[in-house]
């Protein structure tokens, strides 16, 4: 009878050391990773490189626009693999059930929260644009 309690407790507790992410779980901001921004501007690169995402990672990325010319960032396929937590603008918290482009008028960021789910390579862009630089690619491990 003892083995067979010692043997539940350890069942019990196992999950809880699986993984090391707190009280708060995987949404800690200490389990956060922040990627460098979307840039959008004209004329200017959308990122200086491709971003390597682990599926289950909790990541924020900042999406800057200077105000140069009206312009979006759009990557559905994208938004369908990655679970976002969030979406922050001007200080309102939105929370979108889905997500397929952000476009800017004006000058601001935006910041976005999620975590990737879906392994596979996704390409984000700014619409109606044909140059290397005006796209970028998420790779989902």
């Amino acid at each position: 009878m003892k083995a067979l309690i010692a043997m539940m407790a350890m069942a019990v507790a196992a999950p809880a050391a699986a993984h090391e992410f707190g009280p708060a779980g995987l949404m800690d901001r200490a389990n956060r990773t922040e990627l460098a921004p979307l840039t959008l501007g004209s004329g200017k690169p959308l990122a200086e490189e491709g971003y390597q995402l682990k599926s289950g990672g909790y990541y924020t990325i900042d999406i800057v626009a200077d105000g140069s010319a009206e312009l979006a960032v759009a990557g559905a396929e994208f938004f369908r693999a990655i679970w976002i937590n969030e979406v922050v603008i001007n200080d309102i918290e939105v929370r979108p059930l889905g997500l397929d482009s952000l476009e800017f008028d004006d000058e601001g960021t935006a910041t976005i929260s999620f975590v990737a789910i879906k392994p596979g390579r996704y390409t984000v862009m700014i619409p109606g644009t044909t140059g290397e630089s005006q796209r970028t690619s998420f790779v989902i491990q």
